[in-house]
């Protein structure tokens, strides 16, 4: 089952990054219950929404469909829009602060993008990873998309350890000069 005999480190890294910012939304209503925080009108709106953009990007970035190019490119920006912006709501669904937020995200989907390199590792390229494998033809494009990928993943390194590492704080409390918090 392995559908390709070389790896991209490219294609490997911007295919689970997107992978992971996929699965963001899901571990924030899993894991987090970050929909009770929220009126039950809402839960209801935004789950089939949810999932419906899930199931419609999911296929685009594992099924090799043809035909309907633009129907299909315009869904998936529209499902890419729900899903955004299903994150950037589901991720206010406590009293952290915007710096607290933005770690807690950039965790989250640091967490996807590493637990989807780990399972692609037996399956080779892959999904997202097998479509962008086609895409990058020379070895600038290769050397592009492996700078973003390193880039990316060393940015939501950075935001998810100082998230971790940093003592919580109230939403306009005075800054603590305690270390401990």
């Amino acid at each position: 089952m392995n559908a390709g005999r070389r790896r991209e480190p490219g294609a490997a890294g911007l295919g689970a990054l997107l992978l992971g910012l996929l699965t963001a939304p899901w571990v924030y209503v899993t894991l987090f219950n970050a929909l009770s925080a929220f009126p039950s009108s809402f839960a209801a709106v935004a789950t089939p929404l949810l999932i419906a953009a899930t199931l419609d990007l999911g296929l685009e970035a594992f099924a090799r469909l043809r035909g309907f190019r633009w129907a299909r490119l315009a869904g998936a920006a529209i499902s890419a829009v729900v899903v955004l912006t299903s994150l950037w709501v589901l991720s206010n669904f406590t009293l952290l602060t915007q710096a607290e937020r933005l770690g807690l995200f950039a965790t989250v989907w640091l967490g996807g993008t590493l637990l989807w390199l780990v399972v692609s590792l037996p399956l080779g390229a892959v999904g997202p990873e097998a479509l962008l494998r086609s895409r990058l033809t020379s070895s600038a494009r290769q050397r592009a998309a492996l700078a973003v990928a390193l880039i990316l993943l060393g940015v939501l390194s950075a935001l998810s350890w100082r998230y971790l590492t940093t003592p919580a704080r109230f939403i306009g409390g005075p800054t603590s000069t305690d270390p401990i918090g």
